[in-house]
């Protein structure tokens, strides 16, 4: 009888240390990658365009990790076209300028249903090396439909991909169309 109870004690044992291990884990993130647009809100004219900066930061945490993939979500009926310049060479692996519908609504926006992809990875976990922070890594250029109405959208920022351990925070601009 006391076999069981020895095997019971020490199975018990291991699973208080596995689950003592899986918080700690939980609780000790390394930090948040944060991608923030500027300005916060923007005011733009049927048939002209506009720009937004798209900046990086890490909070509360390495300052250097293995890359970041994000993903720039847009309201199509009144944006024409969406593209980025002056976006950071350093480790960018991807860019996905055609649009992508947003049939999952990755953003939680039901006023959004489009988004652009681009991606930067530091496989040494070094990235960004040149790139004092906050650090501007692309600028967002918007060019609003002729027939667009008279409205307010959002565009927002979610991720496609974070280092690991780290958490994600993105802002949105809001976008008031004259």
């Amino acid at each position: 009888m006391k076999y069981p109870m020895k095997k019971f004690t020490r199975t018990l044992k291991v699973l208080v240390f596995v689950f003592a291990s899986l918080l700690i884990i939980g609780f000790a993130h390394a930090g948040t990658q944060s991608v923030t647009l500027t300005p916060e809100s923007v005011v733009a004219f049927s048939d002209e365009a506009t720009a937004l900066q798209v900046y990086y930061d890490v909070i509360d945490g390495k300052q250097k990790t293995t890359g970041i993939g994000i993903r720039i979500h847009f309201n199509s009926k009144v944006i024409e076209n969406i593209s980025l310049s002056d976006v950071y060479g350093e480790g960018m692996v991807g860019q996905h300028y055609s649009p992508q519908k947003d049939i999952n609504n990755l953003d939680n926006d039901t006023t959004t249903d489009m988004f652009i992809i681009v991606a930067w990875a530091g496989i040494t976990g070094q990235w960004p090396a040149f790139l004092s922070m906050p650090g501007a890594v692309a600028t967002l250029n918007l060019k609003i439909k002729a027939d667009a109405p008279n409205t307010e959208t959002k565009i927002n920022v979610t991720a496609s991909s974070i280092a690991a351990g780290y958490n994600f925070k993105g802002n949105s601009t809001r976008l008031l169309i004259q």
